[in-house]
């Protein structure tokens, strides 16, 4: 049996699209926790899906490795400072 990996790709789609949309949603002076919360509520579903990839890396990462992405809200922060610097 070989070893087991966590799935390639998009953890999910149109993130700009969806980014830029949450933007949209809050005031000019808003904070990174205001932004995940408005993001969660928008996109619960997306949520789950980063949460969930979260969680696979962690689960099948051997304890004392690490692996490459970020937990949730970091991760998501990420991508917004991606599309804000634009």
């Amino acid at each position: 049996m070989g070893r087991k990996r966590v799935p390639n790709g998009k953890v999910f789609l149109k993130k700009e699209e969806k980014i830029l949309n949450t933007l949209k949603n809050l005031s000019a002076d808003y904070s990174d926790e205001v932004f995940i919360v408005k993001f969660r509520e928008l996109y619960p579903e997306d949520w789950e899906k980063i949460v969930n990839r979260y969680n696979a890396h962690e689960r099948l990462t051997p304890p004392g490795k690490s692996h490459p992405m970020a937990p949730p809200p970091k991760y998501l922060l990420n991508i917004l400072r991606k599309y804000r610097d634009k």
